[in-house]
C-alpha cells in the first residue's frame, strides 16, 4: 500500500520550471511598510532571471504564471498577518466581567 506520504501529483517540465523560477525570483524580494509586507515581483526581477537563466516559454505566459503565484502569495500573507493581529487585539483587550 502507502507509506504513509500524500499522492504527489505529477508536476510536469514548463510548471516546474516556473515554479523554480519563482522560487529564485522571489529571494529578491522588497517589504515594505511598518509590518515588513511584501512587495510585488517587479517585472524587472522576471527580466533578470531569463537574462540569466533563458526559458522557451513564452514572456507573456511567463510573466502571467509568477505574478499569479506572487498575487496568491502576497493573498496568503496578508490574510496570515489579519489573524495574527486579530489575535492579538484580542489579547489585549481587558476581559469583561
Amino acid at each position: 500500500m502507502g507509506s504513509g506520504v500524500p499522492d504527489t501529483p505529477e508536476i510536469d517540465d514548463v510548471t516546474a520550471e516556473i515554479l523554480e523560477a519563482y522560487a529564485y525570483i522571489s529571494r529578491s524580494r522588497q517589504y515594505v511598510g511598518m509590518v515588513g509586507a511584501p512587495a510585488p515581483i517587479p517585472p524587472s526581477a522576471i527580466t533578470e532571471y531569463l537574462d540569466r537563466y533563458p526559458s522557451a516559454i513564452c514572456r507573456e505566459e511567463f510573466d502571467a504564471a509568477v505574478f499569479a503565484i506572487d498575487d496568491k502569495f502576497r493573498k496568503h500573507w496578508e490574510e496570515q498577518s489579519e489573524k495574527a493581529q486579530a489575535a492579538a487585539d484580542a489579547k489585549s483587550k481587558p476581559k469583561k466581567r
